[in-house]
């Protein structure tokens, strides 16, 4: 591949080739090799977030199912289908979905570019993208991609953009956290790229709710949370209760009393586009673990049936 191409071209590259170091016989196989077990600290972080499904799989415990990005062993697809869906993993890099298939751990995959997928409209009734729509050069593309090839509805698990809200209370706290990172000469981390050129694309509500109302769709649902990742927690047993799990439960639980205080928003965020409307059951068990669903307005110069 020439590295004259396109910049999305030669993101698509990278990111087809990080996993290589990753995949069987590279310097970083011992890393990924934690990624298919359940007891460490690092699979615990994991597991908060893919319980933020577990509405939609109670509610609709046959639907099917595609993840995105989904290129450490297909993990994502993985809890799906232990409880109860049925799950296509897919990632733009092959290399740990093939061993990962090979050893019986998936039981399919698919080489998959998220900014162009190659499935028919409405082919799922669900797509999942967690952590990954960060990382795409034109995220936004695939999302209405996911949303195409999703008769139901996209899950987004992604960092949440904190600059965009409304909170005044939380305004202020920005800004005088810029002033002290100012005073201090530290640089504010308001923007973040990644080694493979990329931008680190975060997510809003807004924004989210946006797209929804654009595309005529029927409600939104959010969830803000707190994660944190420390190096080394891939290899802390979970019930050792070791330092790292102390420190990031601690972390976690200073990052929540600040948002509950209203001073900052959530670092994460748990996005669900409704294309049609979800049924009382579904709302009721969403609610029940604290999400906000929003109906949205019918577009009144567009026929529904359109």
């Amino acid at each position: 591949m020439s590295f004259t191409d396109t910049f999305q071209t030669k993101s698509y590259y990278s990111h087809y080739e990080q996993y290589k170091k990753y995949a069987c016989g590279g310097e970083n196989e011992p890393q990924a090799r934690t990624w298919l077990t359940g007891d460490t600290v690092d699979a615990w972080r994991h597991q908060r977030m893919y319980r933020l499904l577990d509405p939609i799989l109670t509610a609709e415990p046959k639907a099917r199912w595609l993840t995105v990005g989904d290129g450490r062993y297909g993990n994502d697809a993985k809890y799906i289908s232990n409880n109860g869906g049925h799950a296509l993993a897919s990632d733009i890099s092959d290399y740990l979905l093939k061993e990962a298939k090979n050893i019986g751990y998936i039981a399919q995959y698919k080489k998959e570019n998220a900014e162009a997928l190659s499935f028919q409209d409405a082919e799922f009734d669900y797509v999942l993208c967690k952590e990954s729509y960060h990382h795409f050069p034109r995220p936004m593309m695939a999302l209405y991609e996911m949303l195409r090839v999703a008769s139901k509805g996209v899950v987004l698990i992604e960092p949440n953009d904190r600059y965009i809200n409304n909170s005044v209370l939380r305004v202020l706290a920005r800004n005088i956290k810029d002033k002290i990172e100012w005073l201090l000469h530290r640089k504010t981390k308001r923007h973040a790229f990644e080694d493979s050129g990329n931008y680190v694309f975060s997510i809003s509500r807004r924004e989210i709710e946006k797209v929804a109302l654009g595309t005529n769709y029927k409600a939104v649902a959010f969830k803000g949370f707190n994660d944190v990742y420390l190096a080394g927690a891939e290899y802390e047993k979970l019930a050792a209760k070791g330092p790292l799990q102390a420190r990031i439960n601690l972390l976690i639980r200073r990052a929540d009393g600040l948002c509950n205080l209203g001073i900052r928003d959530y670092g994460m965020l748990a996005a669900i586009i409704f294309k049609e409307e979800p049924s009382k059951t579904l709302l009721r068990h969403l609610a029940a673990i604290g999400y906000e669903i929003i109906e949205l307005p019918e577009n009144p110069y567009v026929s529904s049936a359109v």
